[in-house]
This record gives C-alpha cells, sequence and structure tokens, in this order.
C-alpha cells in the first residue's frame, strides 16, 4: 500500500459524517463497509472515528446541542495555510461558516461554502493529517474513493450537468 506522512495541498484528506443517528450509522458503515465506529470523545464534543483494520478511514458527530446534524459527508482539502486558503476563498466568493480555528494539536480546520453552493472543509495538519496513506481511501476494500461535493443549483449558478465534482 501506498503510504503518504500528508495529502498533496488541495487533494482530499478526510471526510466526517455528521448524523442524527450515530448508532444508527455505525451499525450501516459497519455492516456495509467493515467499519468500527470507536469510542466518541467528549473532550471533542462526541466527535468519533471510523477504523477498518485499525486505519482511521473517517470521522463522524452526532448533534450538537441545539445544533442537529445535516445527515451529510463533508469532505476536508489539504492546506499547508489555512489563514491563506480561508482568506483567498473569501476573496473568491466563498460564505466562511466556521472560521480557521485549532482541533487540539490535531490542526486546524475551517468549513466553508463555495460560490457555487458546495459545502466542504479544508484541514492544516498538526498531529493528525488525516487519511494516513494515499490508498488507504482509494484502495482498502471497504473505504471511501470517489469523495465529491455536492451542491444544490442556486440561482447564480444554475443546475450543474451532475451536481458533483469528484475531486
Amino acid at each position: 500500500m501506498t503510504t503518504r506522512d500528508s495529502a498533496p495541498i488541495g487533494s482530499p484528506c478526510w471526510a466526517d459524517l455528521w448524523t442524527s443517528d450515530v448508532e444508527g450509522s455505525a451499525r450501516f458503515y459497519g455492516s456495509v463497509f467493515g467499519w468500527e465506529a470507536l469510542e466518541p470523545s467528549p473532550e471533542f464534543g462526541g466527535y468519533f472515528m471510523f477504523a477498518r483494520d485499525g486505519v482511521p478511514v473517517a470521522g463522524g458527530m452526532g448533534d450538537m446541542g441545539d445544533m442537529a446534524a445535516d445527515n451529510a459527508w463533508r469532505v476536508y482539502l489539504a492546506t499547508d495555510d489555512i489563514a491563506k486558503a480561508v482568506d483567498a476563498a473569501e476573496a473568491e466568493g466563498a460564505q466562511i461558516v466556521v472560521p480557521a480555528m485549532p482541533v487540539a494539536d490535531l490542526g486546524q480546520q475551517s468549513v466553508l461554502v463555495d460560490p457555487t453552493g458546495a459545502r466542504l472543509g479544508m484541514w492544516q495538519a498538526g498531529t493528525f493529517p488525516g487519511s494516513p496513506s494515499s490508498a488507504s481511501l482509494a484502495l482498502r476494500a471497504g473505504s471511501s474513493c470517489t469523495p465529491g461535493i455536492t451542491h444544490a443549483p442556486s440561482p447564480s449558478t444554475g443546475p450543474s450537468s451532475t451536481g458533483m465534482w469528484t475531486l
């Protein structure tokens, strides 16, 4: 298996599921892909990781207090300078949903909506680079292989031909 220390800049490095049914999602992805839902971390508001063969393949989170989960997957793109990437995204018309913020010593994240309405995250690695190998997501049976960003057409952009981009 090809391994890497970090994801190339601009490439998918992590994905997580925001689900209103943590137990049901753990059961579903465990049955379908052989993922194990690891114990939620109280330090991170109940965030947990899915692993396959002991390798983290994705994250997960349930409802957060009054904020209901949107039952959607989110892909994170790697950056080596999150402040610069957020500024560039905003200058190009992105709406910043979650400004750059540290996640302990693991790294820094931001969530934004691009000008077409696609929601995505950015990740600047600290001690956690995201997916530990380029093949762990693409070649391991039962793992995500083609993260995509879906969006609803907006009045300014109109419908896309597929509604999805493969990153």
